[in-house]
């Protein structure tokens, strides 16, 4: 045991390792999936508690790389503002300083190599374009102010005619970039960047007099966003230099801790089940929330299953983070590969890691649905109550214990299992160096020969265990056998020839019972095996390239000419990445549009005009794209920021109010509106009040920077440099809420540059652009008050005139994700009967029918993943829109994003499991029994085209809000065993059990009755939501209270009749 022990322990420390080295809260994840299974109780009552402080210090996160990324993230804006206190660099910004403090701020020097690059490289260009279009736009304003004002009057003066002009090319510009800003997420950046842009330059357009002061007022305002992007490079180049690919092995270490974790935890429940109780459990569940009286605390026991345990809510924990992880990881892979880097695995190395990584999620996961299918099984039998009658209890009994004697015979090997997996991953890690060795023990004889994870001699001797876990099923078929009176044969799985007598009962009832156990236990071994041996295909593949000498030195990387193709394709097309990847979940004006669902997706025949044939004919079919194009939802944004904008800006081109609008500083109310425009209504309110909050609080903030040192210029620029970290904290640690503490950081900056920028130039430079001197005590206040009058002015057009609610945009997610699911289960479809038939060619061979499979079917998923994860975070925003009329369903909307994840498990288990019925997986060798089961199995079908059918009505249904038709016909009921036995009874017999396919149909039969049970469901919820069209005549009879349903046509010749 001391050699599986080591592991475990190490495991452990590497994972809060990674958290304390990762990326914040993704590594976090990581860590925390690794508490669940830690050590035995035993041991764990030996171990010495952490002290407070130290318990505090975990808590909060602030590890070395946490502090590192806090400190680089303020370096920039401290640096622009310490500059400016020299007499060259406050003589050439003048009173735009501290732009470059704020524009260093939104170049996020935090960001990963890759990704760095690719913003900011849009963020000069957004920043380029602009000063080119506006100083046409300047042209435009003086052009007009040279040809409407009087002779004699002053040059300054009010021009309507200039201010018109400005207003106008703010209008466009507002429009354009806030289109983009919806339909193409990677813009949202350099979209706030040229919305910042435009704002400053259309508002003090109308006051110059001549082009001569509208380029000298362009050209340092273009310096000084210039001079902000190179202090955010030079920071992000020089100090702590973080690439992709670091992010991304960070991430791995902490996606296979996950999956350890994932183990331990499916592992400990399985244990609890062994001496589980529902109907006691039903009864403390019912007892404590009686005891706290909390309606919702009773609603959330009242929707758990009979086996709900602490240990099974662990694991539901646990699997969240993994999915959270995977999803981030899938995201960031991509950039990784991209980067120019000095490391030692090239790219295809990521992609083949990050491939093999997947194939350990699929089985792992599918473990977990294993055990939704039990819950749901105790939920149909009602175990959570004894019974009414004796036979009802005796029938609950006999199911409770079998399933308790299943748990303890599959304890043992599961538990060394996963033991042995958990040593395995530790060997990957240390292979590619993500993690330290484990260190010596000093009872080394105890360990005996058992080779270390990291050892030369570790592959081989993993292969042997795993292969040990396979071959023991025969044991647990034995002694189930023997616990259901059915006796074997010593050499019962030895023989060849045919016996004539049937191994099981006689009885229907009872053999489909003792069937349904015994695939129920096929399905969680060769799950288990199947994690067991795709870890060793990650084992093989991390020694073979260690051998390959792939891992002793570092070398200059170089993506390929194809890479980079697609990195400047992605950049200005469509790319499902993770919004975490890029630091602005809360800017993603995009919502879970960022997902693209294909070509196909919302594209619909057009049913009034036929496909163009003529020159005439394409022309005017070019034209209509014009008012398709002003009716899309990314039009629609733009011209509510056009709107939102305006209703500030126009007292900037009004004679009475121009001034005002100066004086008061009015400019930053509209740089709000820019930053904080959500398309949902649901995600405004919860952000207007977070970032009134975010402002209030920098404004108390300001107060102690300044004061608190007496206005002392180099102690404020120390505190305000630790206000500025602090408030990265929060970048790193809550993404969602990174436009709070973007808020934070420009409202300070905006408080102390401006006192800063007054004690170096002097009031009287500071008043030339006609703003009041005020000191930081009213200052502060007048900050306050403008950045809440802009995110008020956004919050108010983002729900007038009518909010776009988080309800229908969950509701047409929803419809997308079953859009998707019909997709992925058509692809499923199609690979099990290509695989059937012998059709599919080998998947690692570009060009075969199996390889184009294999990349459909991972894309497809991927997105999906990325789309539910998407939908649960919209499902939480929804809580916040504020309602009038009925209450939201949430529950039919939880209840239908749940189903959704399972027929994913489900459909990505059936084409995992189906890879067995290939030829080519056999390498040649085939017994008598498979050439059978593959002729058997090819007559009947265990896929049916009716389930992509009924998931493309319903998403259909759901995403435009119809009711569902009529009498809709579901996926017939699975009766592949009974077609299989019809024509063969012997084929599923138990002496075959060791056959490879014989387990794997095992988990297709399993999942595709689990799938068929969830589509039913699935239906009743959107049948809930939308209804379902009625063209049934009820009439009640006079002699009964029977209703009787008759077809409109029957009612037609009743009618007749009378």
């Amino acid at each position: 045991m001391a050699a599986t022990e080591e592991p475990q322990k190490h495991s452990q420390s590497s994972g809060s390792g990674e958290e304390n080295t990762g990326n914040g809260s993704t590594m976090a994840n990581g860590a925390e999936a690794e508490k669940p299974a830690a050590a035995p109780p035993q041991q764990q009552g030996e171990q010495k508690q952490p002290s407070k402080l130290k318990q505090l210090w975990t808590k909060i996160g602030l590890d070395v790389g946490t502090l590192a990324m806090m400190l680089k993230g303020s370096i920039p804006p401290t640096v622009a503002l310490a500059m400016y206190q020299a007499d060259a660099v406050a003589q050439e910004f003048s009173t735009l300083g501290y732009l470059v403090a704020i524009t260093s701020i939104l170049g996020f020097c935090i960001m990963p190599r890759g990704k760095f690059i690719q913003t900011m490289s849009l963020n000069i260009f957004a920043v380029c374009l602009s000063a080119a279009v506006n100083l046409l736009a300047l042209y435009c304003v003086t052009q007009a102010r040279a040809h409407t004002t009087p002779p004699g009057a002053p040059p300054a003066a009010y021009n309507s005619s200039a201010s018109v002009v400005c207003a106008i090319w703010l209008m466009v510009q507002i429009y354009a970039v806030n289109v983009v800003r919806a339909a193409r997420p990677q813009f949202q950046f350099p979209a706030i960047i040229y919305s910042i842009f435009v704002n400053v330059s259309m508002t003090y357009g109308a006051l110059f007099p001549t082009m001569s002061a509208a380029i000298s007022f362009m050209e340092r305002l273009l310096e000084a966003f210039m001079a902000g992007f190179a202090l955010a490079t030079v920071t992000h180049f020089l100090v702590f230099p973080t690439s992709s690919r670091l992010v991304v092995f960070k991430e791995m270490n902490g996606y296979m801790m996950c999956l350890s974790g994932l183990l331990k935890t499916q592992t400990a429940y399985m244990a609890s089940l062994e001496d589980i109780d529902p109907v006691k459990l039903r009864e403390d569940r019912e007892r404590e929330a009686t005891a706290k009286d909390g309606k919702k605390k009773s609603k959330k026991g009242a929707s758990q299953g009979p086996l709900t345990t602490p240990a099974l809510l662990k694991l539901k924990e646990t699997f969240e983070k993994t999915m959270e992880l995977h999803t981030k990881l899938h995201g960031d892979v991509t950039p990784a590969k991209r980067e120019f880097a000095i490391g030692k695995l090239e790219s295809h190395d990521l992609t083949q890691l990050w491939k093999l990584m997947r194939m350990v999620f699929v089985p792992v996961t599918g473990l977990s649905a294993s055990l939704d299918i039990l819950n749901r099984m105790a939920t149909e039998n009602d175990w959570a109550h004894e019974g009414e009658t004796e036979s009802e209890k005796q029938k609950k009994h006999e199911q409770i214990e079998n399933l308790k004697y299943l748990m303890k015979q599959l304890h043992q090997p599961f538990n060394q299992m996963t033991e042995e997996v958990n040593a395995a991953i530790m060997h990957v890690l240390i292979t590619l160096e993500l993690a330290k060795p484990p260190k010596k023990e000093a009872d080394e004889e105890s360990k005996g020969d058992l080779p270390a994870p990291g050892s030369t001699d570790f592959a081989e001797s993993y292969k042997k265990k795993v292969d040990t876990f396979y071959y023991s099923k025969e044991k647990t078929l034995k002694d189930w056998c023997k616990a259901h009176d059915i006796e074997l044969e010593d050499e019962f799985f030895e023989t060849n020839f045919m016996k004539s007598a049937t191994v099981l009962t006689h009885d229907e009832r009872i053999r489909h019972r003792y069937q349904r156990q015994l695939f129920f236990t096929l399905y969680l071994e060769y799950l288990m095996y199947r994690a067991g041996a795709a870890v060793l295909d990650l084992v093989l593949f991390v020694d073979k390239r260690k051998q390959e000498g792939a891992l002793k030195h570092n070398k200059l990387i170089f993506p390929g000419s194809k890479t980079l193709y697609k990195w400047i394709y992605a950049t200005f097309g469509k790319e499902d990445l993770s919004n975490d990847s890029h630091l602005m979940t809360d800017l993603d004006a995009g919502g879970s549009e960022s997902v693209y669902l294909g070509n196909s997706f919302g594209k619909k025949k057009d049913p009034e005009h036929l496909p163009p044939q003529n020159t005439f004919e394409r022309l005017g079919d070019a034209v209509r794209t014009i008012p398709n194009f002003f009716r899309s939802d990314a039009s629609a944004f733009g011209f509510r920021v056009v709107v939102a904008t305006m209703t500030i800006a126009i007292l900037a081109y009004l004679q009475a109010t121009q001034t005002f609008f100066v004086q008061q500083r009015l400019l930053w109310a509209m740089i709000m509106v820019a930053i904080s425009m959500t398309r949902t209504a649901g995600q405004s309110t919860w952000n207007f009040a977070l970032r009134i909050g975010g402002t209030a609080i920098a404004m108390v903030g300001a107060y102690v920077i300044w004061y608190i040192v007496v206005g002392n210029t180099a102690g404020v620029l120390v505190f305000l440099w630790l206000w500025i970290a602090c408030a990265f904290y929060v970048v790193l640690k809550f993404p969602k809420m990174i436009i709070v503490a973007i808020l934070s950081l420009v409202t300070a900056v905006l408080i102390i540059g401006y006192e800063l920028q007054v004690e170096e130039i002097g009031v009287a430079a500071s008043t030339t652009n006609g703003q009041p001197y005020y000191p930081t005590y009213l200052l502060a206040p007048y900050r306050l008050a403008c950045v809440a009058g802009g995110l008020f002015v956004a919050f108010f057009w983002t729900i007038f005139p009518y909010p776009v609610s988080e309800g229908s945009e969950l509701r047409k997610d929803l419809g997308a994700s079953l859009y998707l699911l019909s997709n992925f289960y058509s692809i499923t479809h199609e690979t099990v009967q290509a695989r059937i038939k012998g059709a599919d060619g080998d998947v690692t061979v570009k060009g075969t029918h199996a390889y184009h499979l294999e990349k459909a079917r991972n894309t497809v998923f991927s997105k999906l993943v990325l789309l539910l994860t998407n939908l649960k975070q919209n499902n939480e925003f929804s809580k916040f829109q504020l309602r009038f009329g009925g209450r939201f369903p949430r529950e039919h909307y939880e209840a239908i994003i749940e189903i959704c994840g399972r027929l994913l498990q489900y459909i990505s288990l059936i084409s995992y499991a189906s890879s067995e019925y290939s030829h080519h997986n056999r390498n040649g060798e085939m017994s008598q029994w498979s050439n059978d089961f593959r002729k058997v199995i090819t007559s009947v079908s265990g896929t049916s085209h009716r389930v992509t059918s009924v998931l493309s009505l319903l998403s259909s249904s759901l995403r435009n809000g119809q009711a569902l038709p009529p009498y809709t016909q579901l996926p017939p009921d699975f009766r592949f065993l009974e077609q299989m036995e019809s024509i063969d009874p012997d084929l599923l017999s138990v002496r075959h059990i060791v056959e490879p396919e014989y387990s794997a149909f095992a988990v297709v039969a399993i999942c595709a009755n689990a799938l068929n049970h969830d589509i039913t469901e699935l239906l009743k919820h959107v049948r809930a939501l939308v209804g379902e069209v009625d063209f049934s005549f009820h009439a009640v009879k006079s002699s009964s209270e029977s209703t009787d349903s008759d077809s409109l046509a029957s009612d037609e010749v009743k009618g007749k009749d009378d």
